[in-house]
C-alpha cells in the first residue's frame, strides 16, 4: 500500500486530521451500502463536480471508518483518487457506538417472538437496565419490558445478516424500522409512537479491520463511529480526482495549493452542515477559491 504524501494536516487537539489523496481502490469498507441511498449521493456528487466531505480512514490500514457510500460512489464515477482524511483508529477518544432499531406500534412481544423465530433468533427475558449495559448482547426493549438473545454472538456477520434479514420482514409486514442512536432509543419507545427498540450487539474496532481486510462485510448500520473531530467542505474537484495522466504525489500538491488557498473555520459540536447536526468538532473549509 502506498504512503502518500499528506496535503493538509489539522492538529485537532493531538489528535492528527491528515488529508490527503489516495488511490481509490486501496479503500477498504467495512460495511454494506444501502442502494437507494448511494444512487442519491451519486446523483448528488456528479451534479456538484466535487467530492465535498473527506473520507474517514484508519491511517494503517485504509479501512473506511466513515464513508462507505461515498467510497462506493467515487470508484463508480470513474475517481482515480479519492480525499480521504488518515487518523490513527485506536486513539481512546475514536469511539464506536451501535446503531438501534425502533419498530413502530402495534408490534408487541408476541409478534417479537413470531419473528424471532423465523430468523432462528431466541429470546429470553431481559432486567431492564436504563440503558442497557451488556454491550455485547442483542436486547429488545419494550416500554414495560425487556428480552435479550439466548444464545453465542461469536460469529457477529451472521447476527447482523439475521437482523437485517428481521429489518426486510417487518418493513414487508407494515412495521417501518428506522435506525436511530443509543441515546435516541429508549426516548423514542418511552415519550414517542414506537413500540419496541432492538440495542445491537457492540461491534469492536478489532471486528471492523478484520471484516474489511476479509472482505465479509457487515449489513448496514453496524457501526457508528464517534469521532472528535472531521473536516469537511473541502470540495475537491472531480476532475483531479479522475486525473490520469499525473502521480500520486502529483496530485497531493495540487490538493495542498488548493486547501492551502481556503479558511479553515473550527465549529463546536451541533453545528448543521448539508442538513446533518454533527455532534463532534468541525472544521469546514470556505470555497472562495475557484479552482482550474
Amino acid at each position: 500500500m502506498s504512503k502518500p504524501q499528506v496535503a493538509y494536516t489539522i492538529d485537532h487537539e493531538g489528535l492528527k486530521l491528515d488529508i490527503a489523496l489516495i488511490p481509490s481502490d486501496e479503500l477498504l469498507i467495512h460495511e454494506e451500502t444501502i442502494p437507494e441511498r448511494l444512487e442519491s449521493l451519486k446523483r448528488r456528487i456528479k451534479a456538484d463536480e466535487v467530492q465535498s466531505a473527506p473520507i474517514i480512514v484508519d491511517r494503517k490500514t485504509s479501512v473506511v471508518l466513515d464513508g462507505m457510500h461515498r467510497t462506493s460512489v467515487m470508484k463508480q464515477l470513474g475517481c482515480r483518487f479519492t480525499c480521504v482524511c488518515m487518523l490513527d483508529y485506536f486513539d481512546p477518544r475514536i469511539k464506536v457506538q451501535r446503531w438501534c432499531r425502533i419498530i413502530p406500534k402495534p408490534f408487541d412481544h408476541v409478534d417479537a417472538d413470531t419473528v424471532f423465530k423465523e430468523i432462528d433468533l431466541s429470546m429470553e427475558p431481559y432486567e431492564l437496565v436504563d440503558p442497557p449495559d451488556e454491550e455485547e448482547s442483542l436486547i429488545l426493549i419494550f416500554k414495560e419490558k425487556a428480552l435479550k438473545f439466548k444464545g453465542s454472538l461469536e460469529n457477529l456477520l451472521e447476527v447482523f445478516i439475521k437482523i437485517n434479514k428481521l429489518e426486510t420482514k417487518l418493513n414487508n409486514l407494515g412495521y417501518e424500522v428506522v435506525h436511530c442512536t443509543e441515546a435516541e432509543a429508549l426516548e423514542y419507545v418511552r415519550d414517542k409512537h414506537f413500540a419496541a427498540a432492538l440495542y445491537m450487539p457492540k461491534v469492536s474496532k478489532k471486528n471492523v479491520l478484520e471484516a474489511a481486510e476479509k472482505k465479509e462485510v457487515f449489513t448496514p448500520k453496524a457501526t457508528r463511529h464517534q469521532l472528535p473531530a472531521r473536516p469537511v467542505q473541502v470540495n475537491v474537484p472531480l476532475s483531479l480526482l479522475r486525473n490520469l495522466e499525473i502521480s500520486l504525489i502529483e496530485a497531493n500538491l495540487r490538493l495542498k495549493h488548493l486547501l492551502e488557498t481556503k479558511n479553515v473555520t473550527r465549529y463546536d459540536p451541533g453545528k448543521e452542515w448539508h442538513g446533518r447536526k454533527y455532534d463532534e468538532v468541525l472544521y469546514v473549509f470556505d470555497d472562495s477559491y475557484d479552482y482550474k
